[in-house]
């Protein structure tokens, strides 16, 4: 039937072998994945936060 396909493998990265452009752009991406994630957590305590308070009053 069909092959399954096997999981694809991340080859790590020698940070050694990145130019400081790559670095700076790196650190980037991965501030602004931080803020995402941040904003995300936010979202779902307040939502915790709220529900807490609803089913506290009834």
């Amino acid at each position: 039937m069909f092959d399954e396909e096997e999981p694809k493998k991340i080859k790590p990265i020698d940070l050694d072998d990145l130019s400081v452009e790559e670095i700076e752009e790196m650190i980037g991406n991965h501030k602004l994945e931080i803020k995402n994630l941040e904003a995300l957590l936010k979202k779902k305590k307040d939502k915790l936060k709220l529900a807490d308070q609803f089913f506290k009053k009834n």
